[in-house]
């Protein structure tokens, strides 16, 4: 799979609308919930500020996606509550030029954390259901997502039966949310945008998230846990195992959950298995890969799982997996070490992992495939030849020395022979890709520096 780049193409000048006059950009208006909350509003604390005074009678203008505004009635509402207009909002539907674009600074953000004025926005919604509470008896609440999960009806039925309300927000006006939110003791969830809504419970409540996949915290969830005193308990409930971040996700009653809420935990129950094999099922059908890393957090958990699972031949042939679905193996990835770039992210079989287009060097390389040992070495120099033969995610070439390689042996263990051929080849600076080699041929690229590698196994017959 070759790494594909993208060009933005300006509109033809005479298709841009031209106007004389300033205007107070508020940003793009995002229509999912979560990040309403931490990513639309982020620009509104300027109408409210000093600043706004000598802005005060320009436009309001925003750009949109997917879902014009005046169809979200929960963000209007919103709006109205943080006393914003909705009315003198302008959307811009076509490239516009303005005599002058004023843009306040985000005050959210999830790689640089909050300002003082995005908790002043969180504070005056917050005040306003404290200010309109009304008694309820939903002292704890689990917020259902429902949407690309696999078992969260089952993790729902067990909060429900820890005395939580089921509650699909989506279904309740937003000031119906605000008061469940204020008034409520224990607060549950799955990790996502739908876990945003925290934000708005009162200081210390005792607050429940359940990661989508193993080890997964959100950067946005963590910024926003510092913003009022929050009470967070993080339970790895989840049974993801497939390289995706938009899902499907699959959830079990796992041993840490049940002990969370004092359950003995007696082993996993069949109703797991048949939620993690149709999580299975969906996710070879749509070709998503394993995601060996993530695999690894679960350390024996998924070991003893699996092996519990393939003690139910009948309940694997009911769900019509695909044949020898138990060996459904973990995909090989490498990563390199690129000239100022430096380590670039893991690559899975047949992906690229360097820059084709960029004159960016190749000096090291880390291989690992869990399913087999595999070794491999870089040549050098005339010189200096081959480095030191590796194996399993350790590295191969050098780090901080800008010395390149220009060449890559690799191969497996006995038993690995006896399954694969693995293959490699290399991209040069001239634009050319060499040969593929295989199974411990030397790869040269005869003094041509490399920016580029791809790897992949062939099952043998």
């Amino acid at each position: 799979m070759n790494r594909l780049k993208t060009k933005v193409i300006p509109p033809p000048p005479e298709s841009i609308q031209k106007s004389s006059e300033t205007v107070v950009y508020l940003g793009m208006f995002y229509p999912i919930w979560g990040h309403i909350i931490t990513d639309d509003i982020r620009r509104l604390w300027f109408l409210k500020s000093e600043y706004f005074n000598q802005f005060k009678d320009c436009p309001l203008v925003y750009t949109d996606i997917w879902t014009p505004l005046k169809k979200q009635i929960n963000f209007c509402r919103l709006l109205e509550i943080l006393e914003i207009d909705v009315g003198r909002l302008k959307l811009i539907e076509q490239p516009t030029q303005f005599e002058k674009i004023i843009i306040p600074d985000g005050s959210f953000s999830s790689a640089k954390g909050f300002t003082n004025e995005y908790r002043e926005t969180i504070d005056r919604i917050r005040n306003f259901a404290i200010k309109n509470q009304t008694p309820t008896s939903c002292k704890k609440i689990y917020y259902f997502h429902g949407r690309r999960q696999f078992g969260e009806e089952r993790l729902a039925e067990y909060f429900k039966s820890k005395g939580y309300e089921i509650i699909q927000p989506e279904k309740l006006t937003l000031d119906e949310q605000l008061n469940l939110l204020i008034n409520c003791e224990s607060f549950a969830s799955n990790v996502g945008s739908i876990s945003h809504n925290s934000i708005f419970l009162r200081d210390a409540i005792e607050t429940i998230l359940i990661p989508r996949y193993n080890n997964a915290f959100m950067s946005h969830q963590l910024v926003s846990h510092q913003i009022r005193e929050q009470n967070v308990t993080y339970i790895d409930s989840s049974f993801s195992i497939f390289y995706t971040r938009n899902g499907p996700f699959c959830y079990i009653i796992s041993e840490q959950l049940k002990r969370f809420f004092g359950d003995k935990f007696d082993g996993y129950e069949e109703e797991d298995f048949k939620i993690f094999l149709q999580y299975v099922k969906n996710s070879i059908g749509k070709g998503l890969l394993v995601n060996h890393q993530q695999i690894k957090g679960y350390g024996s958990v998924f070991t003893d799982f699996m092996e519990q699972l393939k003690q139910h031949e009948d309940l694997i042939a009911s769900f019509n997996m695909p044949v020898h679905w138990e060996q459904f193996r973990q995909p090989l990835t490498y990563q390199t070490h690129i000239h100022i770039k430096g380590w670039v992210a893991w690559q899975n079989e047949e992906q690229l992992s360097g820059f084709t287009e960029d004159k960016l060097d190749i000096q090291a390389v880390k291989i690992d495939f869990p399913n087999h040992k595999v070794y491999y070495s870089v040549y050098y120099n005339d010189k200096e030849g081959w480095s030191e033969e590796v194996s399993n995610g350790e590295q191969a070439g050098t780090t901080g020395k800008t010395k390149a390689i220009y060449g890559i042996k690799i191969r497996l263990d006995e038993a690995g022979q006896q399954e694969f051929d693995i293959l490699y080849r290399v991209h040069k600076f001239g634009g050319e890709w060499t040969d593929w080699a295989k199974n411990g041929e030397t790869l040269y690229s005869y003094g041509v520096k490399l920016n580029a590698l791809q790897i992949k196994l062939e099952t043998k017959k």
